[in-house]
């Protein structure tokens, strides 16, 4: 069995679909299927995933039997104040006869006439003390759970940051003691006769107890090859006489006393809590000591004699773990679903372990909402998913982390923009927004990321900002060429091309939107508007670079030497003014550097930026005004919104 579905009302940052606050059966703040197999919560800070965990940890339970309690603050407040209760159901699925028969009162059949289990937790306030019972069952008073079988239902957790060394170290507590004792191999063992028979690891710890009893009783040892001791080896014995003596002086003659040095705990409970698991002699680091306690836990959930739920709760299972043992780790639980009994639900801050994991194990937090990116959940199809796995590494997975999205389709942009919005006094970072370069014309394919159906988007501004891409050549030839002209056979209309893409993007709620540059690319369009000559500039700079890249192995250029070139592009420019030539013959000259691989747009977006930002008291009125820059401005703006930040 497994959880399938859980909802939530008034529960930490989660309240009520209709924000009533009122708990109805129609109105839970979150309903969220799960994956039987492979779960994993991603988004920012804050979002919503520890309370989803910690949801069905209250409800459910774990197996290290761990104390936690609700308190006032796990109840939902706003500005209208706390509310007085709130509920946790779960539903499972996927039972085995076997399994169904530990829950037969509480069972029921759904739609496809399968076994289904409803368990919820309902609290409430009451003089600054939370009452809350745990029921079962299909109508909507249900009948309370026994011990045995909430026992059944409960889960394996792994907690964040968690300390992997103490969890498998020795002593009372001993989680390691727990899994073993879980193991068929750890239970009591009878004879024919039904007559308990010591375990072998209790007859090993019998003959260490004759060998340290025989080692304090001799002042001088036998020799003995098998333990490697030679004649004549000090015994512990004098120190056991100095304590009969004193012992001798304490008690009366008639009522002596002996004293017996022994290895305390003989029975098969107290060894498993007297045992540790290390990777090796050598202290080992807390990246491995993670991965071997995760280890140790698959073995629990492994086990062929487990009872009832295997469920394993595991947050941040990037704790400690550089990124290749990351990879390793999500890898081996990925690959191996079919293989696994059990089912993960896991929480990470990792872009690098969000890049490698299936769209369809994903699920998005956003603001005490989740939405999961399994297939008919989202605008994308399935190519769109085969491709989204090839190309979504770890420089575009922080989407998934953030309040607003920027989409691009090349390093400019990606160089670009930023500098831009720091110059609007919209930092990126400041407003949460990630900026994913997605290096192509697959633009709509990660835009469809955000898609809900049937119509819905996620919570989330999103801008993706792409090229017109209607092709220019040198206006003096009265010629304008496209790509689209050649399959079409006429010029291709700005107007129309721009309707075609709100017509792809934009969604119905406007929190995704196309933003476009007014004709072809984002440097030609540039080079149309008031910051000609600061692009003329970050263009005759970026040839230097590109020819000492080919010709002084990647010799850089200092300060002086740009200086130097910003002089000789100016005076390019004047001559290009004497002529006179018009702005868009100028614009066409300044991007046939790039067209004839003269110049790399990367390298010039990064002076261009460099040369913004110095002067950006002087530049910050052109960007508000120049009419070639306002797809770029609207754009920042649309995803730094104030919801989204400080103003």
């Amino acid at each position: 069995m497994y959880i399938s579905n859980i909802k939530a009302w008034n529960f930490r940052k989660i309240s009520t679909s209709d924000s009533s606050g009122e708990i109805r059966t129609d109105n839970p703040g979150i309903n969220l299927a799960f994956n039987p197999k492979l779960n994993v919560l991603v988004g920012e800070n804050n979002s919503g995933k520890t309370a989803i965990v910690d949801a069905i940890r209250f409800l459910l339970g774990t197996h290290s039997f761990e104390y936690q309690r609700l308190d006032e603050r796990d109840f939902y407040s706003n500005q209208h104040g706390r509310s007085r209760e709130l509920r946790i159901e779960c539903i499972f699925s996927g039972f085995t006869d076997q399994e169904a028969g530990h829950f037969l009162e509480w069972l029921h059949f759904n739609e496809k006439k399968q076994y289904e289990l409803r368990v919820w937790l309902y609290a409430y306030l009451r003089d600054n003390r939370v009452i809350y019972n745990i029921r079962a069952g299909v109508d909507e008073d249900g009948t309370f759970l026994d011990g045995g079988a909430k026992d059944l239902l409960r889960l394996t957790y792994l907690k964040p940051l968690r300390d992997a060394e103490a969890e498998l170290s020795p002593g009372y507590g001993s989680r390691l003691a727990q899994i073993l004792s879980s193991n068929p191999l750890f239970k009591d063992q009878f004879d024919a006769d039904q007559k308990k028979v010591p375990h072998t690891l209790e007859k090993y710890l019998s003959k260490g107890n004759s060998l340290v009893r025989d080692y304090f009783s001799k002042e001088t040892l036998d020799q003995n090859e098998e333990y490697q001791i030679e004649a004549d080896t000090p015994g512990g014995g004098p120190i056991k006489q100095s304590i009969q003596e004193h012992l001798n002086d304490f008690f009366h003659s008639e009522d002596p006393q002996n004293p017996e040095f022994h290895i305390s705990g003989s029975e098969l409970a107290s060894i498993l809590r007297k045992l540790g698991l290390t990777l090796e002699e050598n202290r080992s680091g807390l990246g491995a000591l993670n991965q071997l306690f995760i280890a140790a836990e698959l073995l629990l959930l492994q086990g062929t004699n487990h009872q009832g739920l295997r469920l394993a709760l595991i947050e941040e299972l990037e704790a400690h773990l550089h990124p290749q043992a990351q990879l390793r780790v999500i890898s081996a639980l990925q690959d191996k679903q079919q293989e696994f009994k059990n089912q993960f639900i896991l929480t990470t801050h990792s872009t690098t372990l969000a890049s490698k994991i299936h769209l369809d194990n994903l699920i998005l937090c956003q603001d005490g909402q989740a939405y999961s990116l399994a297939h008919c959940q989202t605008g994308l199809e399935k190519d769109d998913y085969d491709f989204l796995e090839r190309f979504l590494d770890a420089t575009k997975a922080n989407l998934f982390f953030a309040k607003g999205v920027l989409l691009v389709e090349g390093d400019a942009e990606n160089i670009l923009i930023p500098a831009i919005a720091e110059i609007l006094e919209r930092p990126l970072h400041k407003y949460g927004v990630s900026l994913v370069n997605v290096g192509s014309k697959a633009l709509l394919r990660y835009a469809k990321i955000f898609q809900r159906l049937p119509d819905g988007t996620l919570p989330i501004q999103v801008a993706v900002i792409t090229d017109l891409d209607i092709e220019q050549v040198n206006p003096s030839a009265g010629l304008i060429k496209s790509k689209k002209r050649i399959t079409t056979g006429k010029v291709p209309d700005a107007q129309e091309e721009a309707e075609k893409l709100k017509a792809e993007y934009d969604s119905p709620d406007g929190r995704v939107k196309v933003f476009h540059s007014t004709l072809w690319t984002m440097e030609y369009d540039i080079a149309l508007g008031e910051l000609v000559k600061l692009i003329n500039y970050a263009t005759y700079i970026a040839q230097l670079v590109k020819s000492r890249s080919t010709h002084q192995n990647f010799k850089g250029v200092n300060e002086k030497e740009a200086k130097n070139r910003i002089r000789k592009a100016n005076e390019i420019y004047a001559k290009w003014e004497a002529i006179p030539l018009g702005q868009s013959e100028i614009a066409f000259k300044i991007y046939k550097r790039f067209k004839d691989n003269k110049a790399s747009k990367a390298v010039t977006a990064q002076w261009l930026a460099r040369i913004l930002l110095r002067y950006k008291s002087r530049v910050l009125p052109i960007l508000k005004r120049d009419a070639q820059l306002k797809y770029i401005v609207d754009a920042i703006y649309h995803v730094t919104k104030p919801e989204n930040g400080d103003n």
